[in-house]
């Protein structure tokens, strides 16, 4: 049985190069992260985070949820159809062509899934043969909803684990028309999960096992690199408090989906109900976010009587200095700015060493220095909202928070 088992795992590992979401998943890193830096450049003249930004500080959280899922859904006998997989892989690709990673949530596209399944079945459609019908006829509705669960608990995590300085700064036009800053929560991460599926040399090693029963003539596993992701654009509030909040929605609809999870046990239909309750209540949480939000005034507003930190460059002077987003530029060299250039002409008074006044967002005052190198950014890597953004000078920037 060990054997078995070893020979199925390793076939899961080396399988895994076949499938479509493996390299689904590089290339939307590379479009998210190509959009992403070139409207940074539009806004602000330069690429402020470095590509695969999008994936920091997530390879944990993928490595322990590839663990305890696999470990969770092998020992359940949690068994998928891997047609089933391909509709799952499908609907992921096709939500995601346009690069919003929030369409990466399992709330879509295994609750379309879920949908799909239920309704494909039960009409006829000629082109698709005889035994993908039967397939999807018994998708086990159940177990993907479990999955997607869990996948909802990890978009928590994401939200919980996400900093201050982790937004993706962007300009946008205020309602007065001037521009004002706006932060976007952007996170991507891959969950590798080891699934059971029909036909294989794994034998049941239980009475009880596969507690979710496909087929009768054995086991074997398959490796599926599932994406998931958040994004959620923040104008209002800080990125970190605005991600605590979509975590906390998220840890709220999963509860409600674990009951109907309970239920769908003694009664089949509750799964699909838990379908169309987590497609609704995923967009809910997102518009819902967004309105509190706009109906918030700005953070990031044109230059005053200091100058507000957007974002900080990261491995540039400021980020050694511990310069914060939401802090405020109040002096350079005892010198008091209110704008961009005033903040770079004092900053020419000393090129080799660096003093700054600056107010937190508490609201108290501190010091700041450190020295300064020939090659260091221009602006101690600081970004400000700027008045009028580089390199756009015919084009207005869209008024919509994405």
């Amino acid at each position: 049985m060990i054997e078995a088992w070893g020979i199925e795992l390793g076939k899961a590992f080396v399988m895994v190069f076949l499938q479509p979401l493996l390299y689904w998943t590089i290339l939307l890193t590379i479009l998210t992260s190509y959009i992403r830096r070139k409207r940074e450049r539009v806004d602000f003249g330069t690429s402020i985070f470095s590509s695969g930004s999008e994936w920091k500080k997530t390879w944990l959280i993928s490595l322990f949820s590839f663990l305890l899922l696999s470990v969770a859904i092998i020992g359940l006998g949690a068994v998928l159809f891997p047609s089933v997989i391909l509709v799952i892989s499908a609907l992921t690709i096709l939500l995601t062509i346009s690069g919003r990673l929030h369409l990466l949530s399992s709330g879509y596209y295994i609750g379309l899934t879920i949908l799909f399944l239920s309704i494909i079945h039960q009409i006829n459609v000629p082109f698709i043969p005889d035994y993908l019908m039967v397939e999807w006829g018994q998708g086990n509705l159940t177990v993907l909803l479990l999955i997607a669960v869990a996948f909802l608990v990890i978009e928590a995590i994401l939200c919980f684990t996400t900093k201050k300085e982790d937004g993706f700064p962007k300009l946008i036009k205020g309602k007065r028309g001037k521009y004002i800053g706006n932060h976007v929560v952007k996170r991507l991460t891959v969950i590798p999960l080891l699934i059971p599926i029909p036909t294989g040399s794994i034998e049941s090693f239980a009475p009880w096992w596969p507690l979710f029963p496909l087929g009768d003539n054995g086991y074997s596993l398959m490796l599926v690199p599932f994406l998931i992701g958040i994004q959620q654009a923040f104008h209002g509030m800080f990125v970190n408090e605005g991600a605590k909040k979509l975590g906390t929605s998220l840890i709220g609809l999963s509860m409600i989906l674990g009951l109907l999870i309970a239920g769908s046990f003694y009664y089949p239909i509750l799964s699909i109900v838990g379908a169309i309750i987590l497609i609704v209540g995923r967009a809910a949480i997102q518009l819902y976010l967004r309105f509190i939000d706009l109906e918030k005034p700005g953070l990031f507003k044109p230059p005053g009587d200091s100058l507000i930190i957007l974002s900080v460059i990261p491995n540039t002077p400021a980020a050694k200095m511990g310069l914060r987003v939401g802090e405020r530029i109040e002096k350079v060299h005892q010198h008091p700015v209110t704008n961009e250039q005033e903040f770079y002409d004092a900053l020419q008074e000393n090129r080799t060493f660096c003093k700054l006044e600056v107010r937190t967002i508490e609201g108290e005052l501190r010091f700041v220095q450190g020295p300064l190198y020939q090659g260091d950014h221009y602006e101690l890597g600081l970004v400000f909202v700027k008045e009028k953004p580089r390199f756009r000078l015919y084009q207005d920037l869209p008024t919509e928070i994405n």
